[in-house]
C-alpha cells in the first residue's frame, strides 16, 4: 500500500466514523460498492478517481481534503448531512438511524466527561441510552473500545475477574 492510498483509506475511514454509518450504509449511500469500500479503507487496491468522487459529493468533503494527512472532519459533519438531506427519505432514513459505535464513542461519550474516571461497559451502554435513546450491544461496544487504544485505556477490574474497565486514555 502506498502512502497516499494508506492516508486516503484513513480520511475517508474517519469521515464515515465522523457521519456514523457502517460500511455497508456509507457504500450504499455513495454510491459504490460495500467491497470499493473496503478495499479504498484498506488501501489494498488502487483507488478509482470515480469513485472517491462520489465519496466526496455523499460527504460534502472535498477530493483535495481526502488526501491531506491529519485530516479532521467537522465534529457536526452527521448533523451537517442530516440537515443537506432532509428532503431525500431515501438518505436521511439512514441518517437518522442509530450510528455507528465509533461515532458514539468518538464524537459523544468522549465529548463528555464520562470516561474520565474508569467505568465497566454496562455503564457506558447505559449511559448511551440515558443521554441518546440509542440502545447498543455490550459486546459491540467492548469490540469497538479495543480499537481505539489512543482513545481508551482499557484496566482489569481490580475486583472483578474477566471484567474491564474503560476511560479516556489521556
Amino acid at each position: 500500500m502506498d502512502g497516499s492510498s494508506k492516508i486516503i483509506g484513513e480520511n475517508v475511514t474517519e469521515i464515515r466514523d465522523a457521519i456514523g454509518l457502517s460500511q455497508k450504509d456509507f457504500a450504499l449511500l455513495a454510491g459504490i460498492s460495500r467491497a470499493t469500500l473496503v478495499n479504498i479503507e484498506s488501501g489494498n487496491k488502487p483507488i478509482k478517481v470515480i469513485s472517491l468522487d462520489k465519496i466526496a459529493i455523499f460527504s460534502t468533503i472535498g477530493l483535495d481534503k481526502l488526501s491531506k494527512p491529519g485530516f479532521k472532519p467537522p465534529a457536526n459533519l452527521r448533523e451537517k448531512l442530516l440537515q443537506r438531506y432532509k428532503n431525500s427519505p431515501e438518505i436521511y432514513v439512514t441518517l437518522s438511524d442509530t450510528p455507528s459505535i465509533p461515532y458514539i464513542i468518538k464524537y459523544r461519550v468522549l465529548k463528555t466527561d464520562v470516561l474520565n474516571t474508569p467505568k465497566e461497559r454496562g455503564k457506558i451502554v447505559e449511559f448511551v441510552d440515558d443521554n441518546y435513546g440509542w440502545k447498543i450491544r455490550g459486546n459491540s461496544l467492548t469490540n469497538a473500545l479495543k480499537r481505539m487504544p489512543d482513545l481508551i485505556k482499557i484496566e482489569p477490574h481490580p475486583t472483578k475477574g474477566g471484567t474491564n474497565l474503560y476511560s479516556r486514555n489521556k
